[in-house]
């Protein structure tokens, strides 16, 4: 069983990352490794998680086979299979039948090198934390198939012996000192990626696999494990890409969490050190989303009826040079925030199930230990029930809510869906018309989050537009005429009827 952790480290400090390990660590093993990767020509294997490849160190070869195992937060357990070989292709005489079994014999004969990883290792052999051992491996080179390559640049953390959390002792301090982020994305994953030409896209947020024999808590931590996942491969993307749909996903996943966090409040609190930097990346993200928006669906949809085309493209040009230099601020914001090394303090908070434990090390109430051992089916039927009344209170006030109420009532909105979206395989298994019930709930909550959303995107590009002053010029003042129009057409209109339908959804749980 491999216990590993993984950190994607920015190339430019790898001369750092080795002068300080020399320094600490002593002199360490340096390889030149290369590797084959064999798959049939459909990918079975790696469409089954499955990993085989043969890789040259030195003179010798060994074969190695991998599962796909767990993978959280950069931290993967996986069953691993290695042996040495006489030459550069897979002996299956050498592996074990409990191996054999991952690979039919009717694949074998299909097996051919499908991409190659080149890279050039160094390694130390440490002890860390508790009296663990720990093999740390810093790997630079590439990833080639055909005439497409990727380069690699990672650190990898291999338990030999001791608890996995002696490896996030080490990776927190590397992230702090060297803008390491934790990284799922095996080399074999990577390769197979390259070889099928699957370009990098930001990631949406995925249904969660919940059933109604966990408890609160391991609700909780798999509600937690999937916001990270999200933010976590979405980061990369915001850090170094031009797609503005990375700074959106990003920002979902923390939305989510942040109503995941909530929601569990009772339970499972965070605590205040986290909870601080979850802040403090969301406030970095706000801003570039805003102009995103603002610059990249808002403005696009009243162009077409400024009668001045010259004089909008002058005010756009001014609008997306603040756009860039707010993208330029969010990176700057976000490096400051240490993203990587929150994202592995709250990996490691949810591997000692840290909401056991009480800020003052004290023990944790018995009111607030019963609920985090309550069954989870019971418990989600009690918080959406207990989410789904300020709603419909708000509803049927709606038409006289001032706006800030409404804004906190697209909030209640917005957390009600969230929540609803966590456990909603909870209630697969129930008869057809609870199914039904439930599609039209969801669906009548984004209607209405959607709907205020819009409103409220108006009322954001009116303030940015404020900001600006006389920068947008006459294009300026049009657009704010036009918002202001459309946010009192929005109010009657459209926002008004999605939460009439909301109010004709019923509940379902």
């Amino acid at each position: 069983m491999e216990i590993e952790l993984k950190l994607a480290l920015p190339p430019q400090q790898a001369a750092a990352f080795v002068k300080r390990m020399v320094r600490r660590r002593g002199t360490p093993v340096q390889q030149d490794l290369v590797t084959r990767y064999f798959d049939t020509p459909d990918f079975a294997l790696s469409a089954q998680g499955v990993a085989l490849r043969v890789r040259r160190v030195g003179r010798r070869w060994l074969q190695t086979l991998k599962t796909e195992g767990e993978r959280q937060g950069g931290l993967s357990r996986r069953v691993e299979f290695e042996m040495p070989v006489s030459r550069g292709v897979p002996d299956w005489s050498r592996f074990p039948p409990e191996a054999l079994a991952y690979v039919p014999e009717a694949l074998r004969a299909q097996l051919a090198p499908v991409f190659e990883t080149r890279f050039h290792r160094t390694a130390w052999l440490i002890a860390g934390k508790g009296g663990a051992r720990i093999e740390v491996a810093l790997d630079v080179g590439e990833v080639v198939s055909g005439e497409r390559s990727q380069p690699i640049c990672e650190i990898e953390l291999e338990l030999k012996a001791g608890q996995p959390d002696a490896l996030f002792a080490l990776a927190l301090d590397w992230a702090a000192a060297f803008d390491c982020l934790p990284f799922d994305v095996s080399k074999a994953e990577r390769g197979v990626r390259l070889a099928h030409e699957i370009e990098a896209a930001p990631v949406k947020s995925v249904p969660l696999a919940l059933d109604d024999g966990m408890g609160v808590e391991e609700g909780f931590a798999a509600i937690v494990q999937a916001c990270l996942a999200q933010f976590q491969a979405n980061l990369p993307g915001v850090l170094a890409a031009d797609d503005i749909e990375y700074v959106h996903q990003a920002r979902v996943a923390l939305r989510r969490l942040r109503a995941a966090l909530r929601l569990f409040r009772d339970a499972c609190a965070l605590p205040p050190e986290l909870l601080e930097g979850l802040r403090a990346l969301a406030a970095a993200l706000g801003p570039a989303r805003d102009w995103d928006v603002l610059c990249g669906e808002t403005l696009p949809a009243i162009a077409p009826h400024y009668p001045d085309a010259e004089s909008w493209q002058q005010g756009m040009a001014t609008l997306e040079a603040r756009r860039i230099a707010v993208r330029t601020a969010l990176r700057d914001a976000l490096v400051q925030a240490h993203p990587g090394a929150w994202l592995l303090a709250m990996q490691r908070w949810l591997l000692r199930h840290g909401w056991h434990s009480h800020p003052e090390g004290q023990a944790v109430p018995a009111a607030q230990r019963f609920v985090q051992l309550a069954p989870l089916d019971a418990w989600v039927r009690r918080a959406l029930q207990k989410g789904h009344r300020p709603i419909v209170r708000g509803a049927r006030e709606f038409a006289a809510l001032t706006p800030a109420r409404r804004h906190l009532l697209r909030i209640a909105i917005k957390r009600q869906r969230y929540a609803a979206e966590f456990f909603q395989t909870l209630f697969e298994g129930r008869p057809k018309g609870c199914k039904q019930r439930q599609a039209r709930y969801l669906a009548a909550l984004r209607d209405a989050q959607d709907s205020l959303g819009r409103a409220n995107d108006a009322h954001i590009a009116a303030g940015l537009l404020t900001a600006a002053g006389r920068e947008a010029g006459a294009m300026g003042d049009f657009v704010l005429g036009w918002l202001a129009a459309k946010q009192a057409d929005a109010a009657d209109g459209e926002c008004a009827g999605s939460i009439r339908a909301f109010l004709k959804s019923k509940p379902y749980w």
